[in-house]
């Protein structure tokens, strides 16, 4: 069931629980009430026709052949049912049945009136049928009980006047009950269209698709309103632009000239493409306009030097690929040095020659030859070695290590996760080489249903400041283009379902570690 049906539903029932409910105990004080205001009409009455001389007298004298005609043109001249007058045995003096005058009383609840001198009401049958009856007393003048006045009303008619006012009262429901199903219309009609006619679930997973589109996209975005107002912004925006502020959430709804004074050119900028620098870094944006309830305007940027993650991702695996081919032409000349030397019978020379190769180079191919079977891969570690021995830092793949072939979708993606991961821990180690030996251990393993990747350094560590942002778009501690390998590296993980995360080791070391199931790599 939609929402806005849920919610006439739920709006109807309870309107309809809560109107049962209350005409209910309004339909019992209604018959309250209205018992209430009959008893008191008619001891009332019974009390004034008891202090009536004729009633009086008719008693004082024993009868009183006009006293049933006296007493029925005041009855005639009320809503009671019938008015008896009664003697002190409880013998009739009137009646509205003449016949019946003479008889005496039926019910014993005349009693009190006559022995106790008290006035009354009870429910009792009478010989017109049940009926509601007050009765008072006729007291002469030394205080005795002369007989007994009695007012009627017939529960007949008592029921006709409650089922009149009952009526009246379910006309009133049901007029509430139409307002509300008007009123619960209406909100289905608001619902529906501030809604745009979607469901909560439906809406919460555009929601977080959005969010997750907009945290995929590597150019900066900021919506703004018509009045330069922060309607939302991405990471990338967040990071590059260096905005104050715990997190991107917080600056919404704050003017983007404020938040970010180097932009307020930018916000009255008319061009449609156009270029600025906030914090000494040139940036290239464009405006795009947004139409609909809300206008406003999109501000979209990036780096002039940045060509996306796609781009950079076949630039690492070109820059791959011609260390690979260095190295091969390197070894293709010393292979065609040693062949020559021996074809000449200078046997010494070609062991120096060989000699002068550095023991770790050798033990590096050796290991990458037995443990890495997937040859982009090695490659790329093999590269990644002549790099760092350059840098005068020591790369070392960890014994355990092996690693299988894969397709070549799951090796390029291989190739981004350990190429930035090794980037990284060169840099770090590079950078702290006074303090300690650089150093960088690199450890492959796809034994059992995961491939565990994890590289170590002896850098100083992540900064705390940049810790809970480390894996976002632009955040790195180094100024220029920096602060994309890792967010690469996140992405690929995320898309092949894995895990990434890091840790100082007890050893004043930095480890990083990605682990994948293998099930869903091929």
């Amino acid at each position: 069931m939609k929402l806005r049906h849920q919610v006439v539903t739920l709006s109807l029932g309870l309107s309809l629980l809560l109107i049962l409910i209350l005409g209910s105990l309004l339909a019992l004080f209604i018959r309250h009430l209205l018992e209430s205001n009959l008893q008191e009409s008619g001891g009332d009455l019974a009390r004034v026709l008891a202090a009536d001389t004729r009633v009086v007298q008719a008693l004082k004298q024993g009868r009183d052949p006009g006293l049933r005609d006296y007493v029925e043109g005041i009855r005639s001249r009320t809503d009671a049912a019938y008015m008896v007058v009664t003697d002190e045995h409880g013998v009739r003096l009137s009646h509205p049945s003449p016949e019946r005058v003479g008889g005496r009383f039926r019910g014993d609840d005349i009693w009190p009136a006559l022995n106790q001198r008290i006035s009354y009401c009870s429910k009792d049958e009478g010989t017109l049928g049940p009926a509601i009856r007050c009765f008072a007393p006729v007291l002469g003048p030394d205080g005795r009980t002369m007989g007994a006045v009695v007012v009627g009303y017939l529960m007949q008619t008592v029921e006709g006047i409650y089922l009149e006012r009952v009526a009246l009262l379910a006309c009133a429901i049901l007029a509430v009950l139409g307002c509300g199903l008007l009123l619960a219309l209406w909100v289905q009609h608001l619902l529906r269209r501030t809604l745009l006619d979607l469901e909560p679930e439906a809406i919460v997973h555009r929601f977080m698709l959005q969010d997750l589109v907009l945290e995929h996209i590597p150019e900066g975005v900021i919506a703004l309103d018509c009045r330069g107002r922060i309607r939302m912004l991405n990471s990338a925006a967040f990071y590059q632009l260096r905005l104050p502020g715990t997190g991107r959430h917080a600056l919404l709804g704050q003017p983007l000239a404020q938040v970010s004074p180097p932009l307020a050119p930018a916000v009255t900028q008319v061009e449609t493409e156009f270029g600025f620098t906030v914090h000494g870094e040139a940036f290239v944006g464009r405006w795009q306009a947004v139409e609909g309830k809300v206008p406003g305007r999109l501000l979209i940027f990036s780096r002039p030097e940045l060509t996306g993650s796609l781009g950079m991702q076949v630039t690492h695996l070109r820059q791959y690929a011609e260390m690979l081919r260095m190295q091969t032409h390197e070894f293709a000349n010393k292979l065609s040095s040693l062949s020559g030397l021996l074809q000449l019978g200078h046997v010494d020379q070609a062991v120096e020659l060989i000699q002068q190769e550095s023991e770790a180079c050798q033990t590096m191919l050796q290991d990458l030859l037995r443990a890495i079977e997937d040859k982009p891969v090695a490659g790329l570690i093999l590269g990644k070695f002549s790099r760092a021995r350059e840098l005068g830092v020591t790369l070392a793949l960890d014994p355990d290590s092996a690693l299988g072939e894969y397709p070549a979708a799951v090796s390029a993606d291989l190739i981004t996760l350990i190429g930035n991961l090794l980037d990284n821990g060169i840099r770090a180690a590079w950078a702290r080489r006074k303090q300690c030996p650089p150093r960088v251990l690199i450890s492959i393993n796809d034994f059992g249903r995961r491939l565990v990747i994890e590289v170590e350094d002896s850098g100083e560590g992540v900064d705390e400041a940049l810790a809970d942002h480390l894996f976002d778009y632009g955040v790195s501690r180094q100024t220029g283009d920096h602060g994309v390998g890792l967010f690469l590296v996140k992405e690929t993980v995320a898309r092949r379902g894995g895990v990434i995360e890091w840790r100082r080791t007890a050893e004043q070391t930095t480890l990083f570690g990605i682990y994948l199931n293998k099930n869903q790599l091929v």
